[in-house]
């Protein structure tokens, strides 16, 4: 059997020494697989499952998007329509 090892290194520091979101001996951390926003559709289609069923926590879980950002999309939405 052929055993594949892969070694991921920090994206900040450089160093291989790293585990489950980037923390280090020296308790500098970051995220492993960052991701840089979201575009308008899926964030569309997540406003939208949320005015159906508002639950936070329930967005949160199916989409994978933190209730940070869905209250700042919604904070965002609602200016835009009292504007």
């Amino acid at each position: 059997m052929v055993t594949e090892t892969i070694i991921h290194l920090c994206r900040r520091y450089g160093s291989p020494s790293i585990v489950k979101n980037c923390h280090n001996a020296s308790g500098k951390r970051g995220v492993f697989k960052p991701c840089w926003g979201y575009s308008e559709e899926p964030k569309e289609q997540i406003l939208a499952a949320y005015y159906e069923r508002p639950s936070m926590i329930g967005i949160e879980r199916i989409f994978e998007v933190s209730r940070h950002t869905l209250a700042d999309w919604l904070g965002k939405k609602t200016a835009q329509t009292h504007q």
